[in-house]
Formats: structure tokens, C-alpha cells, sequence
């Protein structure tokens, strides 16, 4: 009788603890493998997963040969797992986000042939310094790149160009210190656009195109009132409630425009949109824009 009682409070051998927490909902199975100490997949994932987390594991290097098994797989987040390198020599072909974030990642590498239906990807906080003129080769389908706080000091003229999807681009608090003319051309409707916390001082001539851009985040670059800013002054004072300042936890379409945030390092003046151009040549209208029809200084929305 002791010995039946003890095998009875024993746990049974034949089916172990998972280590991952599965959640189904309708055709979505979700895996929670996170903060398991885990260095790599564990190797009984559902077949079916579709959303799969591995964040806060010491994985150090990943490889999506690891989880071609999962062919349904349509987002997978590797946030805080000490990633050093990420290789793409396994296709996953209906994955579609791929979170990287607070990583120390100094490269990325071509991620268009083993990832071509994504639409989301995040390498935002790693340790990136360049990116190649082909990073983003492949990668038609993808409408949001977050690359906010990397150590970026320049970027591809062409970077975007396999992209003509994206809508939203964040490359805020990097060091660029110039942005390549001609970055947002091709893309078909860009919506959001985030540099602030750079080291920007103009923006090249004809830079924003005919876009719209509804939400523009430009505060804290050391930006620049000459001559040669013009073009940007003038972008401001037409598009003054386009511009907003970033504040963490809120929705941009829950902010107040404030192009007053977009202030010039060599003052007088202490606003972008006021710098008056007196005694500039008169610029080229080659640019997308009807210089002897913005709006005077005075009617200009400057936000709360």
C-alpha cells in the first residue's frame, strides 16, 4: 500500500511538464516559451503554432532553419534574448512579424529570401551601425520598420526601394547626421515617419516628395536655419499639423501637432517654419512644392 501511494503522488514519466504554454483561439496556437533559459527552440513546438515567443532566453544565436517545421508560423518575437546573430538559411514563407528588439545584434542579414510575406519587422534597441545598400531586397510585402535605438550614422540612398508597402518608418534616436535624397521615393503611401533624437541638420532638397505623411516626429536634431534648409522651412509652414512630439505610451492619433518641436540650433530664429530665407536665392519649384504660395509665418498652427 505505501509503495501504490507513492507511485500515485510521483509525476508521471510518460507525460511531462511542456515547457511552453499553448493558447489556441479559433485557428491561432500561440506558444509561450518565454524567460525558460531556453538556448534554443525546445523541440516539441505544435506543428500548427502560428505566434511563437522565445523572448528573454540566452539564445545568443538563432537560426530559422529551426522552426521550418511550422509551417503555419505567422509571428515570431525573439525580444531580450541576448541575440548576437540571426541567420536566415531556413525559409519560413508565411511568416509575416518578426520582433528583434533589446538585442546586440550589429547586423542584419538578407532576410527577403527566407522571409518573403513579411510585413512587420522590429530591430529596434541592438547595435547596429550600417545597414547593406540589399538589406531590405526581397521584402515587398513589408509596411513597418522599427529602428529606433541603434547607432546608425548613414543609411543606403536605395534602402527602401524593394519596399514600396511601408508605411511606417521609425529610425529615431540613431546618429544619422544626414538623410539620403531620394529615401522615400517609390513608396506608395507612407504614413508615419519618426527621426527625432538624431543628429540631423537639413533635410535634402525634395526629400518628402508629394507624400502626405500625416505623422512626422522631427524634435531634438540640431537642425539648421540657412539657406540651404530652406526647402524644409517651407515643408513646415505647409505642413504644420503633420508634426508632432513623440511621447512613449501614446498613440499618435491621440497627440497634438506642435511644429514649435522643430527648433533651429543657430538661433535667431528658435523655430524651423519661422526661419524667414532673407536674402536666399529664390529656390528651384523642382521640389514639390509652390514656394510663392505657403502660408504666412503668422497663420501657421503651431499646436497647444
Amino acid at each position: 500500500m505505501p509503495l501504490l501511494l507513492l507511485l500515485l503522488l510521483l509525476p508521471s514519466l510518460s507525460c511531462p511538464h511542456p515547457i511552453c504554454e499553448v493558447t489556441k483561439v479559433a485557428s491561432q496556437v500561440e506558444m509561450n516559451c518565454e524567460n525558460k533559459t531556453l538556448k534554443a527552440p525546445p523541440p516539441d513546438l505544435e506543428a500548427g503554432t502560428t505566434n511563437l515567443h522565445l523572448g528573454e532566453n540566452p539564445l545568443g544565436t538563432f537560426s530559422t532553419s529551426s522552426l521550418v517545421h511550422l509551417r503555419d508560423l505567422t509571428q515570431l518575437h525573439l525580444g531580450k534574448s541576448q541575440l548576437t546573430s540571426l541567420q536566415t538559411d531556413g525559409r519560413l514563407p508565411r511568416l509575416e512579424t518578426l520582433k528583434l528588439p533589446h538585442n546586440k545584434l550589429r547586423s542584419l542579414p538578407l532576410l527577403g529570401q527566407a522571409l518573403p510575406a513579411l510585413t512587420i519587422l522590429d530591430a529596434s534597441f541592438n547595435e547596429l551601425t550600417s545597414l547593406s545598400p540589399g538589406a531590405l531586397d526581397g521584402l515587398s510585402q513589408l509596411q513597418e520598420l522599427y529602428l529606433r535605438g541603434n547607432k546608425l550614422k548613414t543609411l543606403p540612398p536605395r534602402l527602401l526601394a524593394p519596399t514600396p508597402q511601408l508605411k511606417k518608418l521609425n529610425l529615431a534616436e540613431n546618429q544619422l547626421r544626414e538623410l539620403p535624397p531620394g529615401l522615400l521615393d517609390g513608396l506608395e503611401e507612407p504614413d508615419t515617419l519618426y527621426l527625432q533624437q538624431n543628429w540631423l541638420r537639413a533635410v535634402p532638397e525634395g526629400f518628402f516628395g508629394n507624400h502626405l505623411l500625416p505623422f512626422t516626429f522631427l524634435h531634438d536634431n540640431p537642425w539648421s536655419c540657412d539657406c540651404d534648409n530652406l526647402y524644409f522651412t517651407r515643408w513646415l509652414q505647409r505642413n504644420p499639423n503633420n508634426v508632432y512630439v513623440w511621447k512613449e505610451g501614446v498613440d499618435v492619433k491621440a497627440m497634438t501637432p506642435d511644429v514649435r518641436s522643430v527648433r533651429c540650433i543657430n538661433p535667431p530664429p528658435e523655430f524651423v517654419y519661422a526661419y524667414s530665407g532673407e536674402g536666399c536665392p529664390t529656390p528651384s519649384n523642382t521640389a514639390g512644392l509652390d514656394y510663392d504660395n505657403y502660408e504666412d509665418d503668422d497663420e501657421v498652427s503651431t499646436g497647444s
